[in-house]
Parts: structure tokens; sequence; C-alpha cells
């Protein structure tokens, strides 16, 4: 394959009318005489190659992520992460959420401890839902309608903060989170066991070589079983990722991904629980043990069967840009069972009784979930006299079905001497509908480059979206919206490139007219930053201040529901790494966040804050990697802060700040073999994450230590 590069220039030189037709890819152009010539300045290819391959401790890497072109991380006018394999597995992340702890811009763990979902906020907003991304498509989530993606399949995790609707269609304000799978090509043999201070264990395999022919294989999987750190929370999960690659004989790259998911597991305690006993001491029996489970050990059962499989084409053409594209099919069965607490007993906010005699709502659901979608993208650069235009145009579609039924019955338990509260009696299901949401969108993109150093970047895309309903709420709404980002940066040859930009976003939201529900989320933002990463250099900096406006914000209860609210979120973003060369190395990361409700049905919460959001993130990572007779020992300490937020609407209660240190250690030893060791936690301190209501608040993890051997041969 050829190999481009932002400074390698591929000169065309003289080229007919018909060769400027081919290369832009016009249909319908003017018809000229085949006897005209022009002269054309020669075409300087700015993409970056292996954009989604390890990242290998560069500062400033190349990435598809918030481009859909491979570019640097500088050439992004808008804030971007990329965590390659060591960060996720630094502290033997189970689950994205817990490997994106140290990233500027994102809040993790945001309902506790939950060993089953990621729950993540970017900016501020609720990003799980419509902003993970699986290979730069997107995994629409509905309610429980998810795909849960192992962190041991991927190679990068990539976080694009601000609204990003211009290239990638209805997602969520704060940002997305694009999941980068393993791919085929070159050797791998990696073979890992491990086990935690819960007598759980796991073992890890990852296989892959180059075959004959342009091709090449590779066969990832990740198995876990035992207990688990809260009470009566156990059981098995599996992930295996198989992919091949291979190159047509036309010249074609096609790499073949699966990815295939199995959980039989019961639930983690330790959320869903009153504020009074977990951010404040009750008079009754002090706090709710963070370890607790009030749930049912013969009853509640978590169970999830998914699969995917994706091709992906790419084919350079003869005129010098690039065609390529994803396609996917995904299909997913979750079914769970779950006591959890509303309360305490009468569903009141504090204990009535010495033995903190809790509420229990009993939910089950039955969720299918199937999924269809394209992402088709041709690229290339045309230099056009004193300005190159890196021009992208695309075309992408998403089908997602979704098949629910939910159920819900009561029950009771105690704080202070729990036991099993009994099977319940459900109620007839509440829900039973069967929901689809089809997308499909147009887009363009024009980088246009000049004089030394100057960057402009111009987005547009516009997209419809079909949503239908059947069941008792029944309905079926069409939405069409245009989404844009308008871009200005300037890259100096130190490595400084200031930038702004505006963005736009909508969210399609699959809910009902008649719930108060008629067009999408919209709304806009405005980013100022700079990103510096000199060439060769052992360090980068990012920094971003930035404005969203949100709107159309669904407020109200139902069935008295309107789309009047606004929400504003304003904040500023660092994140950095420096290499001291002596085998010392820094990463922080700092967000400060001001969200304000502006505008809303109950006047009482305008000017307030939105609960489940930190005012202030903090966090520093330092390793160092011993030589002489130490030589092969890395040991790393972290400590991450999470400043306070308001646990309820009103803002009449807060939920404190709090910190955690978590400690990393490896050992390499001359046979090949690597010894890891993670604490998380360190300290042990018991602390809330957030909390929703005075109803749900959620403890974070506890101090979970693990420990593992790896073999790469």
């Amino acid at each position: 394959m050829t190999e481009y590069s932002q400074n390698t220039s591929a000169p065309i030189g003289r080229m007919t009318l018909t060769a400027l037709l081919m290369m832009s890819a016009a249909p319908g152009a003017l018809a000229q005489s085949a006897n005209e010539t022009f002269e054309l300045e020669a075409i300087v290819l700015q993409y970056q190659e292996d954009a989604t391959g390890p990242v290998n401790g560069d500062k400033n890497p190349p990435t598809v992520t918030g481009s859909k072109v491979p570019l640097v991380l500088s050439e992004i006018p808008q804030s971007v992460s990329v965590l390659g394999r060591e960060e996720i597995d630094r502290f033997s992340s189970s689950r994205v959420s817990e490997a994106l702890r140290y990233t500027a811009g994102v809040s993790t763990d945001v309902f506790g401890d939950d060993d089953d979902y990621d729950w993540l906020r970017i900016r501020g907003f609720q990003a799980d839902q419509t902003g993970i991304y699986l290979d730069n498509a997107q995994n629409l989530a509905f309610a429980f309608g998810s795909f849960f993606i192992d962190p041991y399949t991927l190679e990068r995790i990539e976080v694009l903060r601000g609204p990003s609707s211009s290239l990638y269609g209805g997602s969520n304000p704060g940002g997305i989170v694009n999941y980068v799978s393993k791919r085929p090509g070159g050797r791998v043999r990696e073979l890992t066991f491990g086990a935690n201070d819960a007598t759980g264990a796991w073992t890890e395999f990852d296989f892959g070589d180059d075959l004959s022919n342009e091709r090449s294989y590779r066969l990832t999987g990740r198995l876990e079983g035992g207990d688990k750190y809260d009470d009566l929370n156990n059981g098995f999960r599996g992930t295996l990722a198989p992919s091949f690659k291979f190159t047509t004989d036309g010249g074609t790259d096609v790499t073949l991904l699966a990815n295939i998911h199995y959980a039989d597991e019961q639930h983690n305690g330790s959320s869903f629980l009153p504020y009074e006993g977990t951010v404040e001491s009750t008079p009754e029996f002090g706090y709710i043990d963070p370890n607790a489970n009030f749930s049912d050990s013969d009853w509640d059962s978590y169970s999830r069967k998914q699969a995917s499989v994706s091709a992906i084409v790419e084919r350079e053409m003869d005129n010098g840009f690039t065609f390529t594209g994803i396609g996917r099919l995904g299909v997913a069965h979750i079914e769970e069972r779950y006591y959890y607490p509303f309360g305490y007993a009468g569903y009141s906010t504090t204990p009535t009784d010495a033995d903190g005699t809790l509420s229990l709502i009993a939910f089950e659901h039955d969720t299918q979930v199937r999924t269809a979608q394209t992402d088709l993208r041709y690229y290339g650069t045309v230099d056009a006299g004193t300005v190159s235009h890196d021009m992208l145009f695309g075309l992408d579609a998403r089908y997602y079905w979704l098949d629910e039924t939910q159920a819900s019955g009561i029950g009771t338990n105690s704080v202070v001497d729990p036991s099993n509260p009994g099977t319940p009696v459900l109620g007839a299901p509440y829900q039973d509908a069967v929901t689809t949401q089809s997308q499909i969108g147009l887009y363009f993109q024009d980088q246009m480059r000049w004089g030394g150093g100057w960057i402009g970047t111009v987005n547009l895309r516009h997209d419809f979206v079909w949503t239908e309903q059947d069941g008792s709420g029944a309905f079926s709404r069409n939405d069409s919206e245009t989404s844009y980002r308008a871009a200005l940066a300037y890259e100096t040859t130190s490595g400084l490139t200031p930038y702004a930009s505006f963005s736009s976003f909508f969210n399609p939201l699959a809910a009902s007219p008649s719930s108060g529900v008629s067009k999408p989320e919209t709304g806009q933002q405005i980013e100022l930053g700079l990103k510096w990463a000199p060439q060769g250099n052992n360090f980068s900096l990012s920094a971003a201040a930035f404005q969203i406006e949100q709107e159309n914000v669904v407020t109200g209860i139902s069935p008295n529901q309107s789309q009047i609210g606004e929400v504003r979120s304003r904040g500023f973003e660092v994140e950095g790494k420096y290499d001291f060369g002596n085998g010392l190395t820094l990463a922080g990361a700092a967000t400060f966040l001001d969200l304000e409700v502006t505008k809303d049905s109950n006047s009482a919460i305008v000017g307030k804050a939105p609960t489940l959001n930190p005012k202030q993130e903090l966090s520093l990572f330092a390793q160092h990697a011993f030589v002489g007779d130490l030589e092969g020992l890395s040991v790393g300490l972290g400590v991450r802060y999470r400043g306070e937020s308001y646990a309820d609407p009103a803002n009449t209660l807060k939920v404190p700040s709090s910190t955690a240190y978590d400690l990393a250690a490896s050992y390499a030893f001359d046979n090949g073999f690597v010894g890891n060791l993670s604490v998380t936690n360190l300290t042990d301190e018991r602390y809330v994450t957030g909390c929703q209501t005075a109803y749900v608040c959620s403890y974070g993890s506890g101090r979970e230590i693990s420990i593992s051997v790896t073999s790469r041969f």
C-alpha cells in the first residue's frame, strides 16, 4: 500500500481536464474539447497512514476520529484524546469507562461500579446512548438495547469532544467515544492469566500472523469468571473477536471483523441508594455498606448474548483519491431481573425505622436489538494553486430495531440485616413495544491549507431520520436536519496549533409527539483551543475552552411534557504528557465544568446545575521505568480528583469531592514473560460518584487488586 505522510508530496504534473474530472469524481460536469489541456499544480497527499494501528507512545498520533480521514491530532479542529493499549492495560480495565478515568472532559462511573454497562458523560452530557462508535460507525443504544464491547478487543479508545453531527449524524452534544478494533497484520502472540482479590479470574489471548498472498488473520478473546466485589455479584462472561484481512486481485483491501460477547451474571449492588446513608450518615445505622447487595440471589440475573460482523474496504483509485467504507450487522439479546432500592420504607428519602428498611422495585426486562449500517467515504487532496483542498465526500446509513418488554413489582429489604427479598410478583408489562429508527446522511468536508500554516475546515451534512414505535404509545415521526462545522487553525513551525471552531449537533429522540416530543434536540458549540506537539519532541499539550448550547430539551413529567428546555455547558480542559528522557513520564488532565439550566417548564430550576456533573475533575499519572539492576521494572502512581456535584435538581443537596489513588507496576522478565500488578483506589476510600436525585446515589469502586502474567512469544 502507498504510504502517505503530511510531509510527503506526490507530484502529478500536467493533466488534461478529463483527468481532473476523474480526480474530483464530479458526475455531470461540463464537457470540454479533448484537445484542450490545462496546467495543474502538484497534488499533495496530506493523509496519514495507519491511523487505526498501535499508538506506541506517539505524542501526536494519526487518527480518523474527528475527520473520518487519517490526520494527525494537531490537524483536527476539535479536542481529541487517543488512548493506546498501554493506557487501556495499565489498570487491567475490564470496561471502557475504567480506561477513561484519566481522560479530560470525560466523567466515568456515573452510576458507580456497574460491571455491565459503560456510563459516560462528556462535557456534562450523557454519551453512552448516542455517543458510542465502533470503528467510526455508531453503536446506538436506546433504553436497555445496547452493545457491550470488551476493551481487550480494542487497539485504541478515542474521545472526540464537542458536537460532531456534521460528520457523525445524530449524536449527543458533548462528544463521542470511538472504539477502534484490533485488526490483523503482523505477528501477534499474547497469552495472559490474571486474578483479583475478589477471587475472580480471567484469561486473555491474542494471536495473529501474516499469510501468503497478502492475507493475515487475528483471533482475540477474553474469558472471565468468579466472584466480584459486591455481595451476590458473580458469574461468567466471554468475548471472542476473530478478524481476517486480504487484498483482492484488483488491489482492494478488505478487513473482516467479528465480535461475539456472552455474559451470565448477577448484578452489583452499591447503586440506586438513597442520599441519606451514602453521602450523609444516618442516626439509625450510619452508612450503608458499599459492598451490600439488596437484590435476591435466587432471582437476580443478567444475561447478554450479542454478535456483530463488520466489513471494511479500502481502495486507492488511479486518480489519487481513496475509497473506504464499513458495513456492519449486529444482534443482541439482553435479559435482566433485579431488585433496586428506591428510598426507605414508604419511599421515604430518610430511614423510617432502626433497621433501615428499604423500598425495592423489582424490575425485569427482555430486550432484543438488530442493527445494520454502512458508512462510505471518498477522499483525496487537490492542490488548486495557492490553496490545497483535502476533500471528503461521504454517505452513511443506519437501521436500528428494538423489541422490548418491561415489567415491575415491589419488595423490601433491611440495610442492617439484608436477606433475600424473595421472588416478586410482577405486574403486566408497562412497556411492550417495537421501536425502529433509520437514518441516512450525506456529508462533505473540505480542509484547506494555505500560507505556510493556515488550515481552514468546513463541514456540511444533511440527515433524514425516520422513527416509529408500535404498541400502546404508537407513533411515527420524520426528522430532517442540517449540521455544520467551521474552523480555522494555524500550524507553526514549532508544532503549536491554535484553533477556533463552531459546530452544531442534533439528537433525534425515540419518543412520541404525544409525550411532548416533536423534534430532535439541537444546539451548537464554540470552541477555542490549542495543540502543541513538536515533531520528534518528548511532550504534547492540548487545551480547549468551550460553550455548548443544548436546545429542545424535554421537560416536565409524562404526559405533560414539552421541548422548551435549554442547557448551557461552559468549561475548560487541558491534557498533556511529558517524557523526561530518564525513564520518568508524566500525564495529566484537568476539566473545569459549569453547567446551567437556562430554560425549563419548572422555573424553580432555571439557573441551577444539572445533577451528576462534577465541577472539576483532575488527574495525574507518573510512571518510572527503571534502568540498571532494576531494568524491566516499571512503577506508576496515579491520583484522580472528582469535585463537588449536586444531588437534586433544585441544588439543595451536594455530593462532596473525592480523591482516589491508583498504583500500577510491571516487570518484564528475560524470557518474554511480563508480570503486572494494579491497585485502584489504593486507600479504599468510601466515596459517592454522584446522585441523580436523593433516591439514586452510587458508590465508587473500593480497593481492587489485580495481578496477571502475560507471555508474548
